[in-house]
């Protein structure tokens, strides 16, 4: 366990592996957030956002059911670890500034929109399975670069 607790972003990705037992990262998702809660990993606090979890209940139910996706949402409101961040304002006119320059890549609104809280943050981790975009946003990757799972 480092020194000191950083702070980490989790992305949609993430978490839809973690409550989607088909997921082809399921176990590795498991095993980060296992990690973070035992304190094993040194990660906090802990942000997401409105967007994410907007998304990740849309995958859920398109993808697994109703049910799982709104055990998905409870579980992550409910959960004292997770802050979920709000997108407004300067902020959301920053994302769609950074969205409109990225016109050669195909990274998602919400990822754009990721990016953004956590740098007002000073995030510099992102938990995802979208490695490259998140790479491409210049965020370290949690678990793939740093070899947490």
């Amino acid at each position: 366990m480092s020194a000191s607790p950083r702070p980490l972003f989790i992305d949609t990705a993430a978490f839809f592996a973690r409550f989607n037992e088909r997921a082809t990262e399921h176990d590795r998702a498991r095993t980060v957030f296992r990690g973070v809660q035992t304190g094993e990993l040194a990660y906090d606090p802990l942000f997401t956002s409105r967007y994410v979890l907007s998304e990740l209940a849309t995958l859920l139910l398109r993808k697994v059911g109703h049910g799982p996706a709104v055990n998905a949402l409870a579980t992550i409101r409910e959960a004292d670890s997770f802050n979920v961040l709000p997108m407004a304002g300067r902020s959301f006119d920053r994302t769609c500034e950074q969205f409109g320059r990225y016109d050669d890549q195909q990274i998602s609104f919400v990822d754009h929109t990721s990016a953004v809280l956590a740098s007002d943050r000073d995030v510099e981790h992102v938990f995802t399975f979208d490695r490259d975009d998140f790479r491409t946003l210049g965020f370290t990757v949690v678990p793939d670069d740093t070899g947490d799972a």
